[in-house]
């Protein structure tokens, strides 16, 4: 019986010493994980640092990411992201498998810069950004499409947009949105963005550029 005891008590003391030991590492797993899953979608990405909350139904923070382009638009830099927090839960999560939308109840991303890139065949590594975000259908009008996720509070930074036309340098742009902090309420359709959308049109000046990026949205 001691014998017993002895070798359970062991074995305690070895899931427990794992336990820990897989808790300290859950920030480095998840990153390893990320990383991975854009590696095998061709892409590439790099997170400075990620903080996940415990228990997991709390909060996410990270800095400095850095989102790579398909080498077939250029391998460039697509979108640097200086502070990104949400806070969810992440039961909620799991709902995408049933096909229902995750609830976010409040999101903060602090966007450095996003390059829009357009290879010679006019092919382009974002459709746009509201068709990036709704639930487009033939029973709802593009503004009133349901989105993939719904956010309770959404903080909206975005420093510089870029436009690289691989064939043509001419065309490409550079252009400095300087949106800091811009806050969205209840956010469950894509007409719900449509405020935070304004804001960023009107740092565009350049009419193509702004159709590029919004599409039909602003009846392009």
């Amino acid at each position: 019986m001691r014998f017993l005891f002895r070798w359970a008590y062991r074995l305690f003391i070895l899931l427990l010493i794992l336990g820990i030991g897989l808790f300290l590492a859950k920030d480095a797993l998840a990153k390893w994980w990320i990383v991975s899953e854009f590696r095998e979608n061709g892409m590439d990405a790099k997170i400075g640092r990620l903080e996940i909350g415990f228990p997991l139904n709390s909060t996410v923070a990270a800095s400095d990411i850095t989102v790579y382009n398909l080498p077939e638009y250029g391998g460039s830099p697509m979108l640097r992201i200086d502070d990104l927090f949400i806070d969810c839960d992440f039961s909620e999560l799991m709902n995408v498998r049933r096909k229902l939308r995750p609830h976010f109840r409040q999101v903060r991303i602090g966007i450095t810069e996003f390059n829009l890139v357009e290879t010679k065949g006019g092919e382009r590594n974002l459709i746009s950004l509201p068709d990036a975000v709704a639930k487009s259908s033939a029973q709802h009008a593009l503004a009133e499409s349901p989105l993939y996720f719904t956010i309770g509070n959404l903080n909206f930074s975005w420093e510089r947009l870029k436009f690289t036309h691989l064939a043509d340098a001419g065309q490409s742009r550079d252009v400095n949105l300087n949106i800091e902090g811009y806050t969205v309420q209840e956010v469950e359709k894509l007409s719900d963005l449509r405020p935070l959308f304004d804001k960023v049109a009107t740092k565009v000046t350049w009419k193509v550029l702004l159709d590029k990026l919004f599409g039909r949205l602003f009846g392009g």
